[in-house]
């Protein structure tokens, strides 16, 4: 089942996948629609405070899976969330 962006938003959250042994992306997701107040909240910080890129961890992850529907593989790859304005 995969995600759908929302429209309309003035900052889009983007996920990024890393192969473990790679420094390329292999995908980027737009999970927008979970919200930046539950994408900060997700990393621990503060919504205002949400200005950098945030690695994810395995926790994190599956918390991300559980709001977004998205396939994710922890074991060999590496994730990281960003909130970027439109």
């Amino acid at each position: 089942m995969g995600f759908t962006a929302c429209q309309g938003e003035e900052v889009r959250i983007f996920v990024t996948e890393y192969r473990s042994d790679s420094d390329f992306p292999e995908r980027q997701m737009d999970v927008t629609c979970i919200g930046l107040q539950a994408a900060a909240e997700l990393v621990d910080v503060l919504v205002d405070r949400f200005v950098h890129v945030y690695p994810l961890n395995e926790e994190q992850v599956d918390a991300l899976r559980e709001l977004t529907g998205e396939t994710f593989h922890p074991g060999g790859y590496e994730y990281f969330i960003e909130a970027v304005e439109d």
